[in-house]
């Protein structure tokens, strides 16, 4: 079985390398990086095609194409436009490739009700060959459910891509499961297995989102930890120097504001080479 962690942890890394790579990646070239995973050969070739989505392209690069007259239109209307600065959504202008995906997952005819449930069925049989195809049925549900989690920090296209990789961690992890859904390979699958396998997916999707959500707000959380304490220490060292004449010691702004020395130490030393 695929270690989920160590999945998404390696799928992330590749996609980091792509987008800084001059050229395309080959199919073999990211095989590679998946070479010690036990994957099917479905599985790699549904990671390969996750990987040639198109990866979201920089506003200002957008913006440089278009000729500075209408990027400098774009960029007033972005400031002065109360709603994108107060709407609930918060999502930030969607780039040109994250529309033409989209607009490729309108076009996905759904199925009927009982090919679905043939689907869900095989795969609980161990069939891997149908994950593509039950992958594609679920990438609007992921973008449903990406929306309910965006905030000013977090944005849908990224949600999407996690919920992508999520569903597919998903769908491997049910693969071959059919003796814990209470069917044998033969037996047919009843409407409370099928919602309990959807659930499922569901919540693979909601925990990959609510952890990419948790660790930006914790960056946040830090950046903001750091600033305020940065900026107590300056108006520590300044009430410290009126009082005393001159600079305050480590050991005196310590005492002061409760701070590790060494934090202390480390912050004075970030803000010399910053002056420097």
């Amino acid at each position: 079985m695929v270690d989920k962690i160590t999945f998404m942890d390696t799928l992330h890394s590749v996609q980091d390398i792509m987008k800084a790579s001059p050229s395309p990646m080959a199919k073999e070239e990211i095989e590679v990086y998946f070479k010690d995973m036990d994957l099917s050969k479905e599985q790699q070739e549904m990671i390969y095609q996750f990987l040639q989505l198109p990866q979201e392209e920089p506003i200002g690069n957008v913006e440089e194409q278009e000729g500075g007259e209408a990027a400098d239109a774009k960029k007033q209307s972005r400031a002065k436009s109360p709603s994108r600065a107060n709407a609930k959504s918060a999502e930030k202008p969607q780039n040109p490739y994250f529309q033409m995906y989209l607009k490729e997952i309108s076009a996905i005819p759904a199925l009927t009700g009982e090919h679905q449930n043939l689907l869900y069925h095989r795969l609980l049989a161990g069939e891997e060959a149908v994950t593509e195809e039950i992958s594609h049925q679920w990438l609007k549900k992921v973008i449903k459910i990406a929306r309910e989690y965006v905030t000013p920090r977090v944005f849908l296209e990224d949600l999407v891509q996690e919920g992508n990789i999520s569903l597919l961690v998903g769908l491997g992890q049910l693969s071959g499961k059919a003796a814990e859904y209470g069917m044998d390979e033969a037996g047919s699958l009843g409407s409370a297995q099928q919602k309990r396998v959807e659930k499922c997916l569901e919540e693979f999707i909601r925990e990959g989102m609510e952890q990419y959500r948790r660790e930006l707000e914790g960056e946040a959380d830090s950046e903001n930890t750091i600033l305020a304490k940065v900026s107590l220490l300056h108006e520590a060292r300044k009430a410290l120097a009126e009082e005393n004449g001159t600079d305050p010691t480590v050991e005196e702004l310590c005492e002061y504001t409760r701070i590790p020395p060494q934090e202390i130490a480390d912050i004075l030393d970030l803000h010399e080479k910053a002056r420097q």
